[in-house]
C-alpha cells in the first residue's frame, strides 16, 4: 500500500470509521505477531501481543501525531506489548520449576534447524527482530525499515551482524561447516 493511500487510511480510521481500522489489521496483523516473536520465542504469546497491540492501538490512534507512521508506532506498541508479557511470562516461569523454563521452547526439530534457531533464540532482540522479520515472515529490507521506522542501512547493518553472530554462535557449539 503507498503511503498516501495508507495515511488516508489512517485518517478515516482516527474519525472513528472501523473498516479503516480493519484494513489497517489486515496489513499489519501478520508482520506485529513476528515483531512480537522476535521478543517472546512463543507464536501464542505473539498473537496474544499483536491483539493487545491493536486493541492499544485502537484505544490511541487520536494521539498519533504523524499517519504516515503508523507502522512504526504500532510496531513500538507491539514491543511494548511484548515486553510486558516477556516480564509477566519470566516471572510466571521463575515461581514454576527451573527445569520447565529451561525446556521451554525448544521443538523437537531436525538438529541443524534446531541448532540454528537456538542461535536466533540467543540474539539480542534489536537483532532477533531483524531476523525474524526478513526471514520468517519474508519482508525485504525497505518493508522492515518503514515497519521498525529505522533507515535502510540500520537494517542491512543489523542484519550483516545478526549472521555474524549467528554464525559465531553456531561454530561455538559445534555446528558443522558446509
Amino acid at each position: 500500500m503507498e503511503r498516501s493511500a495508507e495515511r488516508q487510511i489512517v485518517e478515516t480510521a482516527r474519525r472513528g470509521d472501523a473498516k479503516a481500522f480493519g484494513t489497517l489489521y489486515e496489513r499489519y496483523y501478520a508482520t506485529m505477531v513476528w515483531v512480537a516473536y522476535a521478543i517472546l520465542l512463543d507464536r501464542d504469546l505473539a498473537e496474544d501481543a499483536a491483539q493487545q497491540a491493536f486493541v492499544k492501538a485502537c484505544e490511541k490512534l487520536a494521539d498519533l501525531k504523524r499517519a504516515d507512521r503508523f507502522g512504526a508506532w504500532l510496531t513500538q506498541i507491539c514491543r511494548n506489548e511484548g515486553r510486558q508479557l516477556l516480564r509477566n511470562r519470566q516471572r510466571s516461569e521463575t515461581q514454576q520449576a527451573r527445569k520447565a523454563a529451561c525446556a521451554a521452547g525448544l521443538v523437537a526439530e531436525g538438529p541443524d534447524l534446531g541448532m540454528v534457531k537456538a542461535a536466533v533464540d540467543q540474539l539480542a532482540p534489536m537483532y532477533r527482530e531483524i531476523v525474524v522479520l526478513h526471514y520468517y515472515n519474508r519482508m525485504d529490507y525497505r518493508r522492515i525499515a518503514a515497519t521498525l521506522g529505522v533507515a535502510g542501512h540500520t537494517v542491512r547493518g543489523r542484519l550483516f551482524r545478526a549472521r555474524k553472530k549467528i554464525e559465531q554462535t553456531l561454530k561455538r557449539n559445534g555446528y558443522p561447516e558446509r
